[in-house]
């Protein structure tokens, strides 16, 4: 053991118990127990598995593209087939990976030209429908901070207003009641939070289940009226667009790619939406997220879904499209 500091324990459904803090070698030195470790990794396991497996996906995607290998080859191949009269990339380059860049890699051609790509994977090994949208199997085609969006300020000022105070009585918070002004902007944060009264309430209630029926409860509350949702219905026709025109290719892999018989592969061009027709918010009896379903021109249907990104009733209030 190192010298004795009582801290709160990591997961927070332990607090407020306090503990010794272990050796900094100890990988479970922030948890009151090993076994306290353990049930805040699946957790964490949970949140974070699909965006780990995308890392590790575009690694391969690239590894086989610049090393020509069989699995290389089929993706080429395939690229080939879904573009006859395009000459097929030489090789691919790591971009993306911000808020801002909405793509996860570049092709490149011996001419020195570039082109945005998307990637969209899948585990397991099954047959690709290209009848249906590429981002399908992937988690959404946009994610973005939801102040862009009346929706989403509409969402922060009611909460603020109906159930902040409960929540500071409840965790007995030291820190003052902030202005809305100020709370509002680490609720929007795309990250931890920076504020004192945030920092003490992700301390207090952090992957408890106060907070999560919090969210629950206010959002079976929050429904949008026909002007509403109307008005949602031209920011997300907007920003989609805007978003897909920076995708120049789409590129499904479903499978482990480790070898040329382990995935399906699957080239298409630029996505563009067509107007949208009507709006609707979908009812959700867990009250998890707040979910919208948007009908196209041509028949097509998306997804939108306002939800907090970085703990319940913390920060980073987004909204993803899908």
């Amino acid at each position: 053991m190192s010298e004795v500091t009582k801290v709160m324990c990591a997961h927070k459904p332990c607090q407020p118990y306090t503990f010794i803090r272990r050796e900094p070698d100890d990988h479970f030195r922030d948890y009151c127990s090993e076994g306290c470790y353990e049930a805040a990794q699946k957790i964490n396991k949970k949140h974070y598995s699909k965006s780990e497996d995308e890392a590790l996906n575009l690694a391969k995607i690239h590894t086989h593209i610049k090393n020509n290998t069989p699995c290389g080859v089929k993706i080429k191949d395939a690229f080939v087939r879904a573009f006859p009269d395009i000459p097929v990339f030489e090789t691919t380059i790591k971009s993306g990976g911000t808020r801002g860049i909405h793509h996860d890699l570049k092709l490149q051609w011996s001419t020195g030209l570039q082109k945005t790509t998307e990637f969209k994977g899948c585990k397991e090994k099954s047959m690709i429908d290209a009848t249906k949208p590429p981002w399908i199997n992937g988690v959404q085609f946009y994610n973005g901070t939801a102040t862009k969006f009346m929706v989403g300020n509409l969402y922060a000022r009611k909460f603020y207003d109906t159930m902040l105070d409960g929540i500071i009585d409840h965790f007995k918070m030291v820190t003052p009641k902030p202005l809305y002004e100020e709370w509002v902007k680490d609720t929007f944060r795309q990250g931890a939070p920076k504020n004192v009264f945030h920092r003490e309430l992700r301390e207090k209630g952090y992957l408890g289940d106060y907070l999560s029926e919090c969210r629950k409860r206010f959002n079976k509350t929050f429904v949008l009226t026909d002007a509403e949702l109307l008005h949602l219905q031209g920011e997300v026709f907007q920003k989609a667009n805007e978003v897909l025109e920076q995708k120049d290719y789409w590129l499904q892999i479903h499978g482990k790619m480790d070898e040329p018989d382990d995935f399906e592969v699957h080239w298409s061009s630029k996505v563009t939406i067509t107007p949208i027709v009507s709006t609707k918010q979908l009812h959700s009896d867990s009250g998890c997220d707040v979910n919208f379903e948007f009908t196209c021109e041509d028949g097509s249907v998306f997804k939108a879904k306002l939800r907090w990104g970085y703990g319940q009733c913390i920060t980073n209030l987004r909204l993803d499209l899908k």
